[in-house]
């Protein structure tokens, strides 16, 4: 048996980088996809938490947009209520008193109850002249 070893001990053997060069390209390239990667999760890390900050404001967004719309609505419903209850106001007031009777298109009886006055309509006679003169036309000469 021959003690003489050609192989060098684990001991004895060099470090890959000081003495591979290829070994040591191969390790700053690891090294640089490790930073690399690193920074990549990060960033992820930063959006993530970005978004759940975002999702958690949704709902009081989604609030404000709904408010911001409804109001238009209930500006307008409550102007019609108004209008509303202004009309039944003057309904009553015009409407007769239990008993009392109105003549409809007596001037006189609008008078007296102080009711406020209708305006004057024109005649059917009158109505039927300007109709004629209408369809007529000018005259020639």
């Amino acid at each position: 048996m021959d003690e003489t070893r050609t192989d060098p001990s684990p001991m004895e053997q060099p470090e890959p980088d000081q003495h591979d060069p290829e070994l040591t390209l191969n390790a700053q390239h690891l090294q640089l996809a490790l930073a690399t990667a690193e920074r990549k999760l990060a960033e992820a890390r930063l959006q993530i938490a970005e978004l759940e900050a975002l999702l958690e404001e949704i709902p009081e967004i989604f609030e404000r947009k709904f408010e911001q719309r409804l109001q238009p609505v209930l500006e307008r419903q409550q102007h019609l209520l108004n209008d509303n209850a202004d009309l039944r106001q003057q309904i009553q007031r015009l409407a007769p008193v239990p008993g009392e009777v109105r003549l409809r298109f007596n001037p006189a009886a609008a008078q007296a109850s102080n009711a406020p006055a209708l305006p004057q309509l024109p005649s059917r006679t009158t109505m039927r002249r300007l109709s004629r003169a209408d369809r007529r036309g000018p005259r020639a000469a």
